[in-house]
């Protein structure tokens, strides 16, 4: 007598989705495990809160979605293997290699795979807001657009070029304004950069009616100028001296170093004095006077602090390829101030 076949039940469709996606992810932890891409990276955790927590992850090149080149070292794509539901998303902060990254995007939505191409951070931006000193890391773009000079009727060249600086977006950085001015580069020739009008792109929201899930900022800036009276040139932090406060709780507007010529003749010998401001009033507060990583020869100078608001410098012998930088640090702030060792006239 022929056998009689009966047909098995198929699974549920639920089911067999279930089952693709547990051996799906086996599948993925498995390699994840063996594979020397693999890294212990820092996640921050939660999203905006700066604590950072240990995450498995492999990490791979990013690929240009316009010409799907290879980019460089300062774009990665992370792959979460241990957990394809891994929530990620745009601004969240990572940290390896010696670096802070920044994911600008995320594929989380609708996805088998949770994973995120990252950005380095090449920078940090620091202002003030009221009192308070903020910082937060951020990437710049490489170039400026459209660099050039503008020479107005009094023949000053001006600065123009613009620039893209990618933050994450967060309670500090929700305090930065149009205008605001940052400063890049280093003590010995920082770099101003200045919002501007319309350069603030906070409105990319990552739920089109959440207004609060905007979660990545854009800022277009431009050149700016370096101040020397209100700027923090220590610090590399713009306006400093125009918020900061002194113990007697009165706003501190600039510190002023008088007389504001810096330029010795030689032979001579020239006294300054220091004081915060607080508009034309002058604030009590002291200083400690020092070279700040000057060039100029030892044989060509006297540099003697005198009290706690003036020091003296002689000018022994003329030196033109290099200022003499004089940092005054206080208790309310610092400023560098410039001789020049001028000649005999």
């Amino acid at each position: 007598m022929p056998f009689k076949y009966y047909p098995l039940s198929p699974l549920p469709p639920s089911s067999a989705s279930t089952v693709l996606t547990d051996d799906f992810q086996a599948l993925l932890l498995e390699q994840g495990t063996i594979s020397t891409d693999s890294f212990t990276i820092q996640e921050e955790y939660p999203f905006s809160n700066d604590s950072y927590v240990p995450v498995n992850v492999r990490i791979t090149s990013a690929i240009d979605p316009l010409t799907q080149e290879k980019l460089g070292d300062d774009w990665k794509r992370l792959l979460f293997y241990e957990d394809i539901n891994h929530l990620t998303s745009v601004g969240q902060k990572y940290y390896f290699s010696d670096n802070y990254w920044i994911s600008i995007n995320s594929e989380n939505i609708k996805s088998l795979t949770a994973s995120t191409t990252v950005r380095r951070a090449n920078n940090v931006l620091r202002w003030m807001s009221g009192s308070s000193i903020l910082e937060e890391p951020c990437s710049i773009d490489y170039s400026y657009k459209n660099p050039r000079n503008d020479v107005p009727k009094s023949d000053l060249i001006t600065p123009g070029a613009y620039i893209r600086i990618y933050v994450q977006q967060n309670s500090k950085t929700n305090t930065i304004f149009e205008n605001q001015r940052f400063l890049f580069g280093n003590p010995l020739n920082w770099t101003c950069l200045r919002v501007l009008g319309g350069g603030i792109r906070n409105f990319l929201n990552t739920k089109t009616l959440d207004n609060n899930s905007a979660q990545l900022l854009t800022l277009e800036v431009e050149t700016g100028f370096v101040n020397t009276d209100t700027d923090d040139l220590v610090n590399g932090i713009a306006d400093r001296y125009l918020y900061t406060v002194s113990g007697s709780s009165t706003a501190v507007s600039g510190i002023v170093i008088s007389p504001n010529n810096g330029d010795i003749l030689e032979g001579s010998t020239q006294i300054f004095d220091a004081h915060y401001y607080s508009g034309s009033t002058i604030i009590s507060g002291s200083f400690i006077f020092s070279i700040s990583g000057s060039s100029v020869p030892v044989n060509h100078y006297i540099f003697t602090p005198l009290t706690a608001n003036t020091f003296s410098v002689t000018n022994n012998e003329i030196y033109t390829d290099n200022s003499l930088d004089i940092l005054c640090s206080g208790s309310s702030g610092s400023r560098i101030f410039s001789v020049n060792l001028r000649g005999g006239w």
